[in-house]
């Protein structure tokens, strides 16, 4: 799918054409970087995945940001299943207005399909990537296909054709509010190939969008029963991590696989290893050049995002003083003001 040549000028018409529309006035540089990143697609994108996320090792690049569409748009309906290996949530719109992305190094539209979950029986083992040698507790894959083909399924075999955006969670002390309806549902799915229907949410409250400071390789993982084949992916990871209370990680546990086994009866997979020299590791526009930690400290903007249903975790109230809940009821009733003024402002637009 993906031209794999190292020059700009030797991408196709059309791939360099969206190129352009998306650097608009992007230094040369960006362009090249671009060029460089499909070019591994090749010799890079069937090697094997998961691997070791570790800063000092990766090459710093300039790319076009991110663009993130339709994902403030609620489904139609959202579909949360035990398959028997993971939790993977599925989701329906009416109308062709699907959450998509583009920018980066993409080389078209890249429109959502999947999400799925990877945890284990300790938080100390969950993760599929590893960082700076360490697994961490829940990781969480966002999976998207290139609009030219059909499908997941179509876009499975080709180098390009599968995106998947990587978030990983940590571990606080308060409870994450955004993937409460997730974890809640969670207690209908013990048993494998069971399935529960969520109220339709913007899915992009489960994560966070990013344009920029995210790690991106290229690595393919599975394996077709009998034919060898892998699913190669561009694999593009949030530096900034999501949140989890420990008694919400706990429900996943308790989910059964096809054989009626909970995690901490299954065999633990091998660390990932630390990707050979010679493949690429890129650290794409980066904040400070010299960073030394792998991951970001501050946490995604969206924890301080005025909304009336997250108002408890950002108002600073002490609790103890006389009227801190009559403080607390006036801020929500004057959120939920705004918020219904808002609304008839919307529909009388309409």
């Amino acid at each position: 799918m993906a031209q794999t040549t190292g020059s700009h000028q030797d991408l196709s018409d059309e791939d360099a054409g969206k190129i352009e529309q998306h650097s608009g006035s992007l230094s040369t540089v960006s362009l090249e970087n671009e060029a460089l990143v499909q070019s591994l697609a090749a010799t890079e994108s069937f090697l094997p995945a998961p691997i070791d996320i570790n800063v000092a090792r990766a090459q710093q690049v300039n790319l076009p940001p991110l663009q993130w569409l339709h994902y403030e748009e609620p489904p139609v309906s959202i579909k949360l299943a035990n398959t028997g290996e993971t939790v993977i949530l599925s989701a329906r719109w009416d109308g062709p207005d699907r959450p998509t992305i583009t920018g980066g190094s993409l080389t078209g539209r890249y429109v959502f399909s999947q999400l799925h979950f990877h945890w284990s029986d300790t938080a100390l083992e969950g993760s599929e990537h590893t960082v700076d040698g360490a697994h961490l507790p829940l990781e969480l894959h966002v999976i998207h296909y290139d609009d030219r083909y059909g499908s997941q399924d179509e876009a499975q075999p080709f180098p390009g054709g599968i995106l998947c955006l990587v978030y990983f969670f940590v571990l606080k002390s308060r409870t994450n509010h955004f993937i409460t309806p997730l974890i809640d549902a969670l207690a209908s799915l013990v048993l494998p190939d069971s399935h529960t229907k969520l109220e339709p949410f913007p899915l992009i409250e489960l994560f966070h969008p990013f344009t920029d400071e995210y790690f991106l390789y290229w690595g393919s993982i599975g394996e077709a029963a009998g034919t060898g084949a892998r699913t190669p992916i561009l694999w593009m990871l949030s530096r900034a991590q999501e949140s989890i209370k420990f008694q919400q990680l706990k429900q996943f546990n308790r989910l059964l696989d096809r054989r009626m086994r909970r995690p901490r009866d299954q065999p633990k997979p091998p660390l990932p290893s630390a990707a050979p020299d010679g493949r690429h590791l890129f650290h794409v526009n980066p904040r400070t050049p010299m960073a030394v930690a792998t991951l970001a400290i501050e946490p995604p903007e969206k924890y301080g995002r005025s909304r009336a249903r997250w108002l408890v975790d950002r108002l600073v109230l002490d609790w103890s003083t006389p009227d801190a809940c009559r403080r607390y009821v006036q801020a929500m009733r004057e959120e939920l003001a705004k918020k219904h003024e808002q609304e008839v402002s919307e529909n009388d637009a309409a």
